[in-house]
């Protein structure tokens, strides 16, 4: 290849998209009286420039041809898939955006932060706001270092517990950094956060609320300590003069605000104000302009207005220009095409498609990561079976249009079933395809783009055109979704992550007023795919109805206990299978508007309830429990139900304790109201399994620039000794479980809380 120039002549064709005749007219492909078409012409996009294959390939070549049958592996050996997510260093900095990044981060040194700073990093949603800030990290570590600690926001619930959480996660990061040069500031900002609330409180598992708890008391002696004489003002300035001492500032990332709720998003500048006063901190919010004013707007006074207020300095991240946009597309391309051995592309029709399918549809870079991401698995399964062109059309409208895709799933007779040239055409047909591109008229160019290259036979319900069966042979043999039997192969073995969850919670919406039938279906799909599929039924609230509500919701509690925990989940994620259910059975509830109907509907739902730990979580969920109780019953109502639980737990053990997923809580319940011991050492092992079992948890840490994960398993230590009342019956409990049962992960991690050891705070 040779040199790459940069100043091809057709560079203006990204926008202009003009015309030429190139001497290759064509047929259309219909047959008989079609008129003559000249095709367009498709600007030169920097072939020159771009060592792909397939970027070459968008100029039209006029011939089918091999393509990637014995060289795209070794072009690509080894290559790693994409993966969604923020670059970490300048050598990963495809646009050339590290020394703007440097630069920026250089200015905000040079400001005067005594006062505090705070600095907004903005652009919409996957413009690379987060890989813009890791690249301000580089010069943040130049010397004289800057200490960067970063926040997430997404798990709490009301300002002082946000408050709270932020000012004991940053004093904990403080001392991972460096406990000589920030321990002082880290106690007092420990203690500052015992005053306003105790950390405990805030964290809802119970194994994280002991680390939580240790997470605070291991801060440091101060925070151990505190006086109730001593003021949160009198703290405060403690604090401010611990931070006007330090040579340099530190700076606190917080990201991802955009994708905040709008209360939360609102508790999160709420925080800023509080705390931006404090010297020597700078702040580096990063979120959407205009999601975030949007979100502060109240009373008719506009949410710029009071962010204007708290960011004193802001960046707009760029578009990515159109031209290394494209180069990417055609990277990523080439990456997940390398796995599809002795492929084919139709590059007769490949530069069309491109341009007037998949080009439209890319307005960043995160765009082509998602679109390398989810067509990876289609092309690897599908890709020496089904047209390669076609398959990376189709791929691109489910990434990017999936309710187009659903839609276009049920018109698969009417975009494959030809006529004859004297035959009518389909009134039916016609009422459908002219209902779809009024349904999506945002998108009518790409569907008769669409409809042109790779449905060529419902042409006939947009233009005077049609196709006869004679047709069908040929896209047979091509292998053209354009033949029912291949676009059948596309939609029946892909798997649209969306579109399947939607599928199947649009069957489970059906079924919600027959539980056996409910259930009967929802066992039988993958335990994994239960949690999206109760998702998607969240956003078919509006078609509940109180038939549902009763079988829907014994069916929904009784299957908490099948569906698996998720292993990999997010270090703040709170996430829980139980909550998934719970937001079903809520939205079910709310369909009916009379508290005394609800409270029957409620006594109706916990008799059809199996185990205790479902039962208990449904008591909590419809009454006034803090943090968890929606208020759906009465105070009096709630009461007793709650009585008659302990009640009926202490007449009768678990039917099925294996099932109890929450045995300790269910057990601590009985233990509150009763004040006496629920469970002894000689009780079913299988139900102290349980219990064992329900107080482990996961901590989870990562370090600043590194990607990986550190992870600590934990139990819920003091609450387990405190439902039994000693340590030397939770030792006796572990050998009465160990000898019937049988050794596990969850028994060892006793064995060492036992012998003394005790996690330490991350």
């Amino acid at each position: 290849m040779g040199p790459c120039r940069k100043d091809v002549g057709h560079d203006q064709g990204f926008k202009n998209k003009g015309w030429r005749d190139d001497g290759d007219p064509r047929w259309g492909e219909g047959r008989g009286g079609e008129a003559l078409h000249i095709r367009p012409a498709r600007p030169l996009i920097m072939a020159a420039c771009i060592d792909t294959k397939l970027a070459r390939q968008v100029l039209p070549q006029g011939s089918r041809r091999p393509c990637f049958a014995s060289t795209m592996n070794s072009d690509h050996p080894q290559q790693r898939p994409p993966i969604d997510a923020p670059i970490t260093s300048s050598g990963e900095d495809d646009l050339g955006r590290a020394p703007v990044a440097h630069d920026f981060a250089e200015s905000i040194r040079e400001l005067d932060a005594s006062q505090g700073l705070v600095v907004g990093i903005l652009g919409p949603w996957g413009h690379g706001k987060s890989s813009f800030i890791n690249l301000m990290r580089e010069q943040f570590a130049t010397a004289p270092t800057l200490t960067v600690v970063d926040f997430n926001p997404w798990m709490f619930s009301g300002s002082n517990q946000l408050v709270n959480f932020f000012l004991t996660e940053i004093a904990a990061e403080l001392n991972v950094q460096s406990k000589s040069r920030f321990g002082k500031t880290a106690d007092w900002l420990a203690q500052y956060a015992s005053i306003l609330k105790p950390v405990s409180q805030f964290i809802p598992l119970p194994g994280a609320a002991a680390v939580g708890e240790a997470a605070a008391a291991a801060l440091g002696g101060l925070a151990e300590t505190t006086d109730e004489e001593r003021s949160a003002k009198k703290v405060r300035e403690e604090i401010t003069k611990e931070l006007a001492s330090l040579a340099q500032p530190i700076v606190v990332v917080i990201d991802d605000i955009d994708r905040l709720t709008t209360l939360e998003i609102r508790e999160i500048f709420k925080l800023v104000r509080l705390t931006a006063s404090f010297p020597n901190i700078i702040y580096v919010l990063a979120f959407d302009r205009e999601r975030v004013e949007q979100a502060l707007t109240e009373d008719g006074i506009p949410g710029r207005a009071y962010l204007e207020k708290i960011v004193q300095l802001s960046f707009n991240v760029p578009h990515a220009p159109e031209k290394l946009l494209r180069s990417q597309v055609f990277e990523e391309l080439n990456r997940i095409l390398s796995p599809v051995a002795n492929a084919t592309l139709d590059d007769s029709r490949w530069s069309d498609v491109y341009w007037e399918v998949i080009d439209p549809l890319f307005s960043n870079m995160r765009d082509v990561t998602r679109y390398a991401i989810s067509a990876r698995s289609t092309i690897k399964s599908l890709g020496v079976e089904v047209d390669l062109v076609d398959l990376l059309a189709m791929e691109a409208l489910r990434v990017f249009r999936p309710e187009l895709v659903h839609q276009l799933s049920k018109l698969r007779n009417e975009l494959t079933s030809t006529r004859e040239i004297m035959g009518r055409k389909d009134d039916r047909a016609q009422k459908t395809i002219t209902a779809l591109l009024a349904k999506f008229p945002d998108e009518d160019e790409v569907v008769r783009a669409l409809f042109r290259r790779v449905f060529p036979v419902a042409v006939q319900y947009v233009e005077n055109n049609h196709y006869g069966p004679d047709w069908l042979s040929v896209w047979r043999t091509a292998h053209r979704i354009a033949h029912i039997d291949f676009l059948n192969l596309y939609f029946d073995r892909v798997a649209p992550d969306e579109l399947v969850a939607f599928r199947s919670s649009e069957q489970a919406l059906e079924l919600l007023s027959d539980g056996v039938a409910l259930r009967g279906y929802l066992t039988a799909l993958d335990p994994k795919q239960l949690e999206s599929v109760l998702e998607g039924l969240t956003s078919l609230e509006a078609k509940f109805t109180t038939e549902m509500v009763v079988p829907g919701s014994i069916t929904l509690l009784n299957l908490i206990d099948a569906i698996p925990e998720k292993e990999e989940r997010g270090f703040f994620d709170i996430g829980r299978r139980e909550i998934s259910v719970g937001r079903v059975v809520l939205r079910l509830l709310r369909r009916v508007g009379d508290e005394a109907e609800r409270e029957t509907l409620v006594s109706q739902i916990l008799g059809g309830i199996e185990t205790y730990s479902s039962q208990l979580n449904f008591i909590h969920s419809v009454g006034y429990r803090e943090g968890a109780g929606h208020k759906l019953v009465s105070e009096a109502f709630a009461a007793r139900i709650h009585e008659e639980f302990v009640a009926r737990l202490q007449r009768t053990s678990p039917v099925e304790p294996w099932r109890e997923w929450d045995a300790w809580r269910i057990y601590d319940a009985a233990q509150t109201a009763t004040g006496e011991a629920p469970l002894t050492s000689n009780d079913d092992p299988v139900l102290l399994r349980a219990v064992l079992h329900s107080l482990k948890s996961t901590a989870r840490s990562q370090s600043m620039g590194s990607r990986q994960v550190r992870s600590e398993d934990r139990l819920a230590w003091e609450l387990l000794v405190e439902l039994f009342e000693s340590e030397v019956t939770v030792e006796e409990v572990v050998s009465n479980v160990r000898e019937n049962l049988g050794d596990d992960n969850v028994l060892q991690l006793a064995d060492k809380y036992l012998s003394g050891w005790r996690p330490e705070s991350f």
